[in-house]
């Protein structure tokens, strides 16, 4: 499994700077989703409608994940584009 992730993070600092921020970006949307579905949660006893809340923090958690998943496509499909591009040159 150590290989494996080693292998990963190889493979990532290969990856271009368009590729790589497409990642980050999907990454960093993601915690901001966490951040604010854990608010919503806590101050859910506070809100004048509790339910609001508690659809807020679902939403987000739902959110959450599929959000990483876009970055993570995006950022491939990126770097499979701007591999192409420099394989054709090199051909």
């Amino acid at each position: 499994m150590h290989l494996k992730i080693r292998k990963f993070l190889d493979l990532f600092r290969e990856m271009g700077p368009y590729p790589k921020l497409a990642i980050k970006l999907g990454a960093g949307v993601m915690l901001v989703f966490y951040i604010v579905g854990v608010i919503s949660l806590l101050s859910a006893p506070y809100v004048p409608n509790y339910f609001h809340a508690i659809t807020l923090y679902r939403g987000c958690m739902e959110a959450a994940p599929a959000s990483f998943a876009a970055g993570v496509c995006g950022g491939l499909l990126g770097d499979l584009m701007l591999g192409r591009d420099k394989q054709n040159k090199d051909d």
